[in-house]
């Protein structure tokens, strides 16, 4: 269903079924890959309207258990694409003098806000 291609390698078509809507590629030697192409082989279209998330994985240094980042998607009509993976570890590594707002704030303030200004326009210049 799924293929992956890394520069200088061959093409992986062995993706691990790991539940009925989750596949995994192995990539060895990951921290040297900058590029990673993920397609679909053309055997099996996603169901009408939907896609699939690509995420990379790799060990967390603290806990060892898996960090997943979100690179992208592919669907029906966008049957591959190429997604950057160098540099990720070094971005997921916590920085003690960053701080960190979960998505969950800024969505419930954009919500607040955008039903705000559709009820009063100018409840900003109060």
């Amino acid at each position: 269903m799924f293929g992956c291609l890394v520069a200088g390698r061959l093409v992986q078509t062995d993706a691990v079924q790991v539940a009925s809507d989750k596949f995994v590629f192995n990539l060895p030697e990951y921290e040297s890959v900058n590029h990673v192409v993920v397609f679909m082989l053309g055997t099996v279209p996603f169901p009408a309207g939907m896609g699939g998330a690509v995420y990379f994985s790799f060990p967390d240094p603290a806990s060892g258990g898996p960090v997943w980042q979100l690179l992208g998607f592919i669907a029906n009509d966008k049957p591959s694409a190429i997604f950057k993976i160098s540099g990720l570890k070094a971005q997921m590594t916590p920085n003690p003098s960053e701080t960190f707002i979960p998505s969950s704030c800024i969505l419930k303030w954009y919500d607040n806000f955008h039903r705000r200004m559709n009820q009063n326009p100018n409840f900003w210049k109060n």
